[in-house]
């Protein structure tokens, strides 16, 4: 209903991620955000798929709100 009322009367934020490189959704969070890549780095040491990041096991999973939380993102 959100993204049908941003639409047709602009009555929401917009999806797009302050980086204006794409909607701001889990994967481009997690992954690709250009201005989050620092805080990325910090926390995932090595490369690390959406999958366990969304779905690991719970050390993943407590990175992954770690890293929710330090960005500063509501979900």
């Amino acid at each position: 209903m959100q993204q049908h009322l941003h639409k047709k009367l602009r009555a929401v934020p917009s999806p797009m991620c302050p980086c204006e490189d794409a909607e701001q959704d889990a994967a481009h969070i997690l992954q690709d955000c250009r201005n989050l890549q620092p805080l990325r780095r910090e926390i995932w040491t090595r490369p690390v798929p959406l999958h366990e990041k969304l779905h690991g096991p719970v050390e993943a999973l407590h990175k992954t709100t770690s890293f929710i939380t330090r960005a500063g993102l509501h979900v």
